[in-house]
């Protein structure tokens, strides 16, 4: 299976970011439960992989369309 760089690297940035702003505004947020602050950063994460099985998809089938074009 190829590894496309952009969805990757998309990816790992907003990885990143998601636990930058973890680290910085969870233990600052005094509203919300510990549950309530798992629960939002657990759904981050997820989100940002839904994200990348999209991306991934996606880019496959744009390399499958200019293969197709080409032949």
């Amino acid at each position: 299976m190829k590894i496309y760089k952009k969805p990757l690297l998309m990816c790992l940035v907003l990885v990143l970011y998601v636990t930058g702003m973890a680290i910085y505004f969870v233990p600052r947020n005094h509203e919300m439960t510990s549950t309530g602050k798992a629960v939002t950063v657990v759904l981050a994460y997820v989100l940002v992989f839904a994200l990348w099985i999209v991306m991934q998809y996606r880019e496959k089938l744009r390399h499958k369309r200019n293969d197709n074009e080409v032949k």
